[in-house]
């Protein structure tokens, strides 16, 4: 389980903006002062509580010193600039298009990212240090604003959503038989041009490691496999991918972590059978189904890793063991006999690999392009063998290229149904 980090105690407002033109001062002191009401909404105070400041108050409490967050790699040269900048432009349309609270707020991410977060650290920080003369309507406004906010909760709960997306992207990015990446959040000091004062901004720094390898030899035969990594996702510090050895071995006296490999043609074969995604989903499968989402599923007197599309699964690996190293060397589709959808499926309709090969059944196009109200006898089958569920997701995840156009094959269709009249005619069915 990876360890969690704790978020930075930013520092706040310093004391002179001299260096910045007065005309963009007082149009970040207004739309400060608009955003401040907006929160008090959100609040569910009245925005009228404002007007108890003085003016000089409300230039310290208006001041602007978080800017547009940014994303960098921690080190020159180890992401590719391409990556950065759709990855800034995603993280930049997430701030601006999800919002804090209530949309009928219309406080969007981004706007709290900067004129929100300034004016909380602000209020916070004079009322902390006692800004306001205590018991005035100052002062007591300033501490009922205070009691609403908690930083720690808007920075886990607001934006976890977008740490989500922005592990979608690094992730999409990652192989693991050359590099994968994470990420990591910051708040960066940036000192003004004058030298007396300083802004902040949030900082999505990239990171980058380099694959690991390691030669296995396993019946007789030597093959390279790549060590699976947890990548640094937010405050979640990195590390090896790894699984207690009591969950592969139920009876073992010790429960050490047993590190996780993977071949090379392991990677080739999931492509071929995972073939309506792109390569960056790809990417990602392949790596959640050894970290966050790892599911191991018992049968026949062993363990596979599931491979799961929201939380069904669309095939599983296999492995074997060498001292306290699990390698993956296989994935099998959902219609192999050695997964438990597959062995009920050979038990309804006796396919041989051969037939399933034949018919495509063993990638997940097959789900997606064969129309099976036309083929009632292979519906049944699979709402038996409890692969139904999953052809229901793949239908969910649309077209790749985003058309809302049926992606049934009629040529496809035709053919699975040509085989199975045959299979009828030829073949005892088992009810």
């Amino acid at each position: 389980m990876a360890k969690q980090k704790h978020f930075p105690k930013f520092q706040t407002v310093q004391k002179s903006h001299h260096s910045v033109p007065k005309k963009i001062l007082r149009a970040r002191h207004e739309q400060c002062y608009v955003t401040a009401k907006k929160i008090l909404r959100h609040f569910e105070l009245k925005p009228e509580l404002l007007e108890v400041f003085t003016k000089r108050q409300k230039e310290q409490l208006f001041k602007v010193f978080y800017i547009k967050p940014v994303v960098k790699p921690e080190r020159e040269r180890t992401v590719p600039r391409l990556y950065i900048r759709n990855i800034n432009t995603d993280v930049y349309q997430f701030l601006k298009n999800n919002y804090w609270g209530n949309p009928e707020n219309n406080i969007s991410l981004a706007e709290l990212a900067t004129y929100g977060l300034s004016f909380l650290s602000n209020i916070e920080q004079a009322y902390e240090e006692k800004f306001f003369e205590e018991n005035s309507p100052q002062y007591e406004a300033a501490r009922t604003i205070c009691a609403k906010f908690n930083r720690d909760e808007v920075l886990n709960n607001e934006f976890s959503g977008l740490m989500t997306d922005i592990y979608h992207q690094t992730s999409g990015y990652s192989k693991v038989n050359f590099r994968m990446y994470g990420f990591s959040f910051d708040c960066e000091k940036i000192p003004r041009p004058c030298g007396c004062c300083n802004e902040y901004r949030f900082a999505v720094i990239i990171t980058a490691k380099d694959s690991e390898s390691k030669i296995f030899t396993h019946q007789e035969i030597k093959r390279k496999a790549f060590r699976m990594y947890q990548t640094e996702i937010g405050r979640y510090v990195p590390g090896p991918a790894t699984v207690e050895r009591n969950k592969i071995f139920p009876k073992a006296k010790e429960n050490d972590e047993m590190n996780i490999y993977i071949q090379s043609h392991v990677l080739h074969r999931f492509k071929e059978r995972i073939d309506i995604f792109a390569p960056t989903v790809l990417n990602i499968l392949i790596l959640s189904s050894f970290t966050i989402n790892m599911e191991l599923t018992p049968f026949e007197n062993r363990v596979l890793f599931a491979c799961l599309v929201d939380k069904q699964p669309v095939g599983y690996f296999t492995f074997f063991v060498q001292d306290s190293d699990i390698v993956i060397n296989t994935f099998l589709p959902l219609t192999s006999v050695g997964t438990p959808e597959g062995r009920k499926l050979q038990e309804i309709l006796s396919l041989t690999k051969e037939d399933i090969n034949y018919l495509g059944m063993d990638k997940i196009s097959f789900y997606v392009h064969v129309d099976f109200e036309q083929i009632p006898l292979l519906k049944q089958a699979l709402i038996d063998s409890n692969i139904w569920p999953t052809k229901l997701v793949l239908d969910e995840q649309g077209s790749v290229d985003g058309d809302d156009e049926s992606l049934i094959d009629l040529n496809k269709t035709n053919f699975v149904k040509n085989f199975f009249e045959k299979y009828k005619r030829h073949r005892i069915i088992t009810p």
